[in-house]
């Protein structure tokens, strides 16, 4: 049954006591919970709950807070139910009277697997439109990047992981067929090949016996034994096999060629301004969260203007996701692409649609390609041209009967040529802003424990992500509501963009 969160409660003698200057007013956390309307957090939650019947629960804004306060000071379910038990600071914050019961760790458990994913994101949301109603959002850019988290899992060798899975189909295949389970381990596991192979060799033979079970129980129709069967299969696939029967959404991926990591990505999407995070996207670790820009965009939790500008580094810098950025009714701005190309020797012109060569001449069509063009200039320009050796290329001298140049020009490269000089510049003004998201990713790694997921699957990874984004933005919003409290509104506006 739903309990109302006790906001105007009447304190008693011990709650006078403790408020006579034992924990300070102005203290940060204080200031959080000051900043936002938890009723309004507590009715985006009440869905949840039957209204009249069963045992009264705890408030839900009662264990957000808490959920806050562990993300806060990077605590688990336990060590957060023991400290608001004695911490007069952290109850201040909670809400809880002098004689006021702590909600426990099991509590919290069911409290998150009772709204999971959705209902922390209802949360989110309400918080950051809390946030835009106090005009502390701003609308007209975004500030996008991902940050990878380590899975919660040990990470196990191929060999290892075929082993450990043929153990939890033999487990589920003995629940329902004993008989059948001990005589495929005997037959299987048993057969050791004399001397034991390592290397190349221990994975065949390891694949081979995982073949020859998932084989043998193909007909058995438990479902326990088909979903194992069909995991240990994924092992066995070229591409996008699982890391791990504990968290099989975990994926290797590669912060950079030579720093894989196992686990997940944070996609998340800030307003470079107020640094207030508005979207958040988890991905597993081999995903390219560039590609997945319109679901970011899509999740925004704040309004955003149309042409709104959406700055990022160089990995967005591809047709796929300016596509989805204009979709969006966004405005691109991506650090440039380090490779060079070609076409960059090459002029264009925009109002006759060609490319213009070295030598001053003007390509004589063009045909699409992808996601850009590609310029074809004429056969007798190109074999009188005195660049011919150079510029073309062998293929084109020698593997053509009509050898000429061709260039290709996608489409983000050509909107680029077009701004010239002036979109340069642009771009750099806004680039300037990149280091900002970082900084909000340092602040949720370094400080409130995104390291490392606390949970297995992608939903539970989600609920800390988004939870942690919940706790950064209302300590950013206590900090700018402070400002605006001290100063003026053009120091209020400095501030925030400082």
């Amino acid at each position: 049954m739903l309990t109302r969160d006790r906001a105007d409660r009447q304190l008693g003698f011990a709650d006078m006591t403790r408020a006579a200057g034992s924990v300070p007013e102005d203290h940060r956390l204080l200031r959080m919970r000051r900043t936002v309307d938890w009723e309004g957090i507590e009715k985006s939650l009440a869905s949840y709950y039957d209204a009249w019947t069963g045992r009264p629960s705890f408030a839900p804004a009662l264990l957000v807070r808490m959920l806050v306060l562990e993300y806060y000071a990077d605590l688990s379910d336990r060590e957060v139910e023991e400290q608001a038990g004695y911490n007069l600071l952290y109850r201040d914050f909670l809400g809880l009277g002098m004689d006021d019961r702590v909600p426990d760790s099991t509590t919290l458990v069911r409290f998150r697997d009772r709204i999971g994913e959705e209902g922390i994101r209802k949360v989110f949301a309400e918080v950051n439109r809390q946030l835009e109603a106090a005009g502390l959002v701003g609308s007209d850019r975004r500030l996008l990047d991902g940050v990878h988290l380590w899975a919660k899992v040990a990470r196990a060798s191929w060999v290892g992981l075929m082993r450990s899975g043929r153990e939890k189909v033999y487990d589920a295949l003995g629940r329902v067929k004993p008989e059948k389970a001990e005589m495929l381990r005997k037959g299987l596991e048993l057969a050791e090949p004399a001397p034991e192979p390592r290397g190349e060799d221990a994975l065949r033979v390891e694949r081979e016996r995982t073949e020859r079970l998932l084989d043998a129980v193909r007909s058995v129709q438990d479902e326990r034994v088909r979903d194992r069967a069909d995991l240990l299969a994924a092992l066995l696939a070229d591409r996008d096999r699982p890391v791990s029967f504990d968290d099989p959404d975990a994926r290797w991926g590669y912060k950079k060629e030579d720093m894989p990591f196992c686990g997940y990505k944070a996609h998340e999407a800030i307003d470079p301004e107020s640094r207030i995070i508005t979207s958040v996207d988890v991905v597993p670790g081999n995903a390219n969260e560039a590609v997945r820009t319109a679901d970011l965009l899509a999740g925004d939790t704040v309004g955003r203007e149309e042409s709104a500008v959406i700055i990022a580094d160089a990995l967005y810098n591809n047709s796929t996701t300016v596509q989805q950025v204009e979709e969006a009714k966004g405005r691109p701005c991506f650090a440039g692409l380090s490779a060079e190309r070609k076409s960059d020797d090459f002029e264009y012109s925009e109002q006759t649609d060609e490319m213009i060569c070295p030598a001053g001449k003007h390509s004589i069509g063009k045909v699409r390609v992808g996601a850009g063009d590609l310029y074809y200039f004429s056969v007798g320009d190109c074999n009188r041209c005195p660049f011919r050796e150079t510029c073309l290329t062998p293929g084109e001298r020698e593997g053509s009967a009509q050898p000429r140049r061709r260039i290709y020009l996608s489409d983000v490269r050509k909107k680029k040529r077009v701004a010239g000089e002036a979109g340069r510049e642009w771009r750099r003004s806004e680039l300037r802003l990149r280091g900002r998201i970082e900084a909000k990713f340092d602040e949720q790694v370094n400080r409130h424990g995104m390291r490392h997921a606390r949970y297995w699957g992608l939903a539970k990874v989600t609920i800390q992500v988004v939870l942690t984004a919940i706790t950064v933005n209302l300590k950013r919003a206590a900090k700018l509501i402070l400002q605006r409290s001290a100063q003026g509104p053009e120091e209020v506006a400095r501030a925030m963009s400082g």
